[in-house]
Order: C-alpha cells, then structure tokens, then sequence
C-alpha cells in the first residue's frame, strides 16, 4: 500500500454555458471515473544499414488524445432537469474535472467541451432511482494548476 500524500478530493462538475461559465456539482452523484486516452500510431522502420538482416522497429507516435468520463449516483429532482435535457438536446457542454488540492499538493482541474454519450437509470424493487452518466470528450482537455 502507498504511504505518500493520498487524495479523495476528486468531483466532476457540469458547466452552465454562461459568461462567465459556472461549474457545479451535481447533486447526488457519489463516484466518479475519468480514463484520459493516448491514441497512438506506428510506423514499421528498417535498419538502414542492414535491412535484410536486422529486424524492423516499430515506432510509435502519438495520433490523439480522448478523455471519458463516468458519473454515477442517486437522481435527485433538482438535479434531473439538468441531465434530461442534456440527454435530449444532443448538445456540446463545458465539463471540469477537478482534484480539489492546494498547489503544493498538485491540485487543479481539466476543463474540455464534452458530449453525453449515455443517461441510464434504474431502480431496484422500492428503492431509490439511480443514474450512470459517459460523458465523451469533443475537444482538446485544458489543465490549470491550483492557485
């Protein structure tokens, strides 16, 4: 197990599109997951000298950068407006993903334009009404250093 400086200061918050852009939290949403992707390409490279002889090198670049995230939780009534009409309008949002921590402890957010890829709900028996929220990168991810 890691004995370093460890974190749970991590949220995704949903941009309101105005001038200045507000982010907020969704209420409910209790697990968040971000995957930032390194699409690369290769190229098969010969020896120039022994070509015949030395077997060829792949080399590999980087060809594009993708980020996805995940958030899943408990739908909330005031909260479910905001995902409904995302869902429904198709529409490019301002997303930031924040690990809320001081300079000093390598704290900061991304933001980047997304798009809702997938809204799933359900429930189980009497329970509660749940959500799972992908949400696709449409843009390049931008990160600010925390002040």
């Amino acid at each position: 197990m890691g004995t370093g400086n460890q974190t749970t200061r991590l949220v995704i918050q949903l941009g309101d599109g105005g001038s200045p852009e507000t982010f907020a939290h969704t209420c409910g949403a209790n697990t968040f997951g971000v995957t930032l992707t390194n699409n690369l390409g290769e190229n098969t490279v010969l020896d120039c000298d022994n070509p015949l002889d030395v077997p060829a090198a792949i080399v590999r670049h980087l060809e594009s950068q993708d980020t996805s995230v995940t958030i899943t939780g408990m739908v909330t009534t005031a909260a479910w407006p905001t995902w409904r009409g995302w869902a429904d309008d198709g529409s490019e949002k301002n997303i930031k993903i924040l690990l809320d921590e001081s300079a000093a402890n390598n704290g900061g957010f991304w933001t980047l334009p997304a798009l809702l890829q997938q809204l799933e709900l359900g429930k189980e028996n009497s329970g509660k009404v749940t959500f799972t929220a992908t949400i696709s990168g449409a843009g390049q991810r931008a990160w600010t250093d925390a002040t």
